[in-house]
């Protein structure tokens, strides 16, 4: 059965309880950290920084230690990405990278902190290498004119990253790269499709399997002695519809034998970011990423991870043009998806056993961002942007009860990252803002 991200120290991670997006490979956005325990006599509260980047999330490293991966804001001629040690509770700067290169793109990387003590950056079609002090230490321009989207770490150290392609005509690739100098190891693999989405990672007793979502089907790749093979017997096709009425899935979650997702992916600002290369040379019109392309309901799925004959939707939600632009969770305690609809804004819970889904509840939410799930007291933290200001939600898994809200100061809402503090905190970027909602 899958492995928790969340249950122990997770090898070629530093050992911390959010060492990197989503918490860990597996992508469950559950933190080693305890959860909020809201009740009914604590309230949520917020501080906000504002900075002008386009920011994109933050992980933790020793206790205590912030950082936080940002690029370029989107109306900012400069193409960079950059590092920040930030104060665990006033989000001020403590240190700060120079600015990074990006090759001309503008996309959202990711960071990691290492099981060696180093913080890695992807920004655009580059790799770097930083010590605590923000200070880089190695750079790597990657071999494709694309955009990466973020990195695994694998049990040997090894980085592998895969490029995001939104044109049909263009296929993804993976890369290896050694994380002392960060050179190549090896030759690209190539990917059957182009892919959008994010990769995952889930350890076995065979293996390091990383899962990644084509633009019709999902595939994994064995990981064993620097390279990576394509699993020939592993290949669903999750989009049965035509183009127009169902479209590309994100990032995955690997969870109590499943492999999760949600499919409708493209939106409106998709088209324009990736009309260009590099890409985000052109802004998006606002709240172009809230119109999803495809007319069919939002779908939540599941493929079995080992029969991929094995998979099982769900229309949680039933209403035309869902979409999303980040990945749903699933809580492996208490065998509950939490599913979304951005586009129409609705979020609910879902029971799952043996094929069969039972709802528990359904809310008026327009969550956009990647989520935290807190396994130890039953709770989500997501975001919901209805009213002006982006407000950080606190629900109960089980009941749907609102244990907590506070609206941050951030008027623009994407589909960056939430993620945990270090004491019943949870941490969040977007564009122009960070902030961080925490228990009083």
């Amino acid at each position: 059965m899958t492995g928790i991200d969340s249950a122990k120290a997770i090898p070629g991670y530093y050992d911390s309880p959010w060492p990197t997006e989503c918490g860990g490979p597996r992508r469950q956005k559950a933190p080693r950290s305890a959860g909020l325990n809201l009740s009914s006599s604590s309230k949520l509260k917020q501080t906000s920084r504002d900075n002008g980047e386009w920011n994109v999330m933050t992980v933790q490293r020793a206790p205590g230690e912030i950082f936080l991966m940002y690029n370029n804001h989107i109306d900012s001629q400069e193409k960079y990405g950059g590092v920040e040690r930030i104060d665990s509770v006033s989000l001020e700067t403590i240190r700060k990278s120079p600015r990074l290169p990006s090759g001309g793109h503008t996309w959202c990387g990711g960071i990691v902190a290492h099981a060696n003590g180093f913080i890695y950056i992807n920004n655009g079609d580059r790799c770097f290498k930083l010590d605590p002090d923000c200070h880089v230490v190695a750079e790597r321009k990657l071999p494709q004119d694309s955009a990466y989207n973020s990195f695994l770490v694998m049990a040997d150290g090894r980085l592998v990253m895969k490029n995001i392609e939104r044109d049909v005509g263009r296929k993804s690739k993976f890369v290896v790269l050694e994380p002392d100098r960060l050179e190549q190891v090896g030759p690209e693999v190539d990917i059957p499709e182009n892919s959008m989405g994010r990769i995952a990672m889930d350890s076995t007793e065979n293996g390091q399997i990383v899962y990644v979502p084509g633009r019709h089907h999902f595939y994994r790749y064995l990981y064993k002695k620097d390279e990576l093979s394509l699993d020939a017997d592993w290949q669903p096709r999750y989009r049965t519809l035509p183009d127009d009425q169902q479209s590309f899935s994100w990032d995955s979650c690997l969870s109590d034998g499943g492999c999760w997702f949600l499919d409708n992916g493209d939106n409106e600002a998709n088209v324009t970011i990736f009309s260009t290369r590099p890409f985000g040379t052109e802004r998006p019109k606002r709240g172009s990423v809230f119109n999803g392309l495809a007319s069919s309901p939002q779908k939540l799925m599941r493929i079995d991870i080992r029969d991929p004959s094995r998979m099982v939707t769900l229309e949680p939600f039933g209403l035309p043009r869902g979409s999303i632009f980040s990945p749903p969770a699933f809580d492996p305690v208490r065998k509950i998806a939490i599913a979304f609809d951005t586009g129409n804004g609705r979020l609910g819970a879902f029971r799952y056993s043996d094929g069969r889904f039972e709802q528990l509840w359904a809310r008026p939410c327009r969550i956009s961002m990647q989520l935290v799930l807190f396994l130890d007291t039953g709770e989500v933290a997501v975001n919901d942007f209805r009213n002006g200001f982006d407000e950080i939600v606190v629900f109960d898994v089980e009941t749907g009860e609102e244990k907590g809200r506070v609206a941050t100061e951030s008027r623009t809402a994407n589909g960056m990252f939430l993620s945990s503090g270090w004491n019943r905190d949870v941490l969040y970027c977007s564009i122009g803002s960070i902030a961080r909602a925490y228990v009083e």
